[in-house]
Formats: structure tokens, C-alpha cells, sequence
């Protein structure tokens, strides 16, 4: 999973997880077991989980013109993290 982190002020970040698209239906479990794995590291230097957050940037086509649901093929997870 691809990160990008930005600085946001003194003792806080944004760190921007990008999973692999596949172009199938997103598996949350396995996106936030990820960001879990990297808050736990993160935490050992004190930093913690202010607010996450989910950004999704596809949604799969109505088929055949169908209108309604379908699913996420591409998302970010957005995770804010501070030291107090």
C-alpha cells in the first residue's frame, strides 16, 4: 500500500494510505489492518489516531443502465495523527 504523509502543524500529520487497485470491491478489513499495523509502529514514538476517515475516488458503472448501488473499486484512507 502506497503512503503519503503531509505535515500538518507542529506534532501533527496526515498520512494518506492508497491500497493497490485491483478494480474489484475494496475489502476494508484489509485496508484498515494495514493502517492498524502502522498506527501500532507510530504509536511506539507516541503518536496516536486523531480522526481517520475514508475517501472514496471510484465507484463502479450502473450496469446495463441500471441505476443504484454497485461498489468502491478505489479508496484512501486518510488517517490524522498528533502527539500531544
Amino acid at each position: 500500500m502506497q503512503r503519503a504523509q503531509f505535515e500538518a502543524g507542529p506534532n501533527q500529520v496526515i498520512v494518506v494510505y492508497a491500497p493497490v487497485d485491483t478494480g474489484t470491491e475494496i475489502d476494508p478489513a484489509e485496508v484498515y489492518s494495514e493502517v492498524a499495523a502502522d498506527a501500532a509502529t507510530r504509536a511506539s514514538d507516541g503518536w496516536r489516531i486523531v480522526s481517520t476517515a475514508a475517501l472514496p475516488t471510484r465507484h463502479a458503472q450502473a450496469f446495463m443502465g441500471r441505476g443504484g448501488s454497485g461498489y468502491e473499486t478505489k479508496m484512501e484512507a486518510v488517517v490524522v495523527y498528533a502527539k500531544p
